[in-house]
């Protein structure tokens, strides 16, 4: 690690400084229109801000002034075509296969740890459960294209499958099934955002499922100057401290309210695509709830 931060600085130090005629150069990306992209995003434009010396001054920027849903299966094709320049999710076996990436969870573990949006009234039912074997009583609802969808298939879960969000939510609120699985910055966030239409929804208050579920940057494999600035800058976020100050203001407050040490822990099955090996170890393997720092 001291060895890669050592030869970041020699390169950061030793290239020349372009855009010097004021412009900013757009780092184009299709998932911008959700809650949950905004520290992936955030990530981004300080990976982007602290290479800027080298490589130019660049912003994360929507790839059309419409910022309504675009698919995540669309955005991978947009990312083919050329038409984006970065994606942020999580490794899947086609995305291995097609494009460059940095195999560094942005969330550093954090979405491993998931929590039901239920429907408030059956929370006496929720209090039944104890194990899986419980847990599949129920009928669960999630994003049919997201890349943890398996996870329902690998522990043998009733699923139902929809394209979106707000879809899903809609759903659940309708009894079409009884529970809708979130990360922990997601759940509250949903929930109050919708509370005025959706006032019966409310977050599961006893159970936690977890699974080792990451999050990477993804490149088309001709924009190799793109991921070579992000290896740089995430080596320099690192060690600068900087990431994790971003990631605390992002997700102190949430993982305190989740109180996770009181809630009973559902392991479940996700195995990792196998060439999803590990960028920074000691960062990808050790999960930010144990270390204390991540909290202080």
């Amino acid at each position: 690690m001291q060895y890669l931060i050592l030869v970041v600085v020699f390169l950061y130090s030793s290239m020349a400084f372009p855009n010097e005629d004021g412009s900013i150069t757009p780092v184009r990306v299709c998932q911008v229109e959700k809650a949950k992209y905004l520290f992936r995003i955030d990530l981004a434009n300080l990976i982007l801000a602290k290479t800027a010396p080298v490589y130019g001054d660049a912003r994360v920027t929507p790839f059309r002034k419409e910022t309504s849903t675009v698919s995540q299966d669309r955005c991978v094709v947009l990312l083919k075509q050329q038409q984006v320049d970065l994606l942020y999710l999580p490794p899947k076996d086609n995305l291995l296969e097609s494009f460059d990436y940095i195999p560094f969870d942005i969330h550093a573990g954090m979405l491993g740890y998931r929590v039901f949006i239920i429907r408030e009234n059956d929370q006496r039912r929720f209090d039944q459960v104890e194990s899986l074997d419980d847990l599949r009583r129920f009928v669960g609802g999630f994003g049919s294209q997201w890349g943890d969808f398996k996870v329902f298939g690998l522990n043998d879960l009733p699923v139902i499958g929809a394209a979106n969000t707000s879809v899903l939510l809609n759903m659940l609120n309708h009894e079409r099934f009884d529970y809708f699985h979130r990360g922990l910055h997601e759940a509250w966030a949903e929930v109050e955002a919708n509370n005025s239409k959706l006032p019966n929804l409310s977050v599961e208050t006893g159970l936690t499922l977890r699974y080792p579920f990451q999050v990477y940057y993804w490149f088309n494999p001709s924009n190799t100057e793109l991921k070579q600035r992000f290896e740089t800058g995430l080596l320099l976020v690192l060690q600068d401290g900087s990431y994790h100050a971003l990631f605390k203001e992002y997700f102190q407050k949430t993982v305190k309210r989740a109180r996770l040490a009181e809630r009973k822990t559902i392991n479940i099955k996700y195995p990792l695509p196998q060439k999803s090996d590990n960028w920074v170890t000691e960062v990808n393997h050790t999960p930010f709830w144990v270390e204390p720092r991540w909290l202080d």
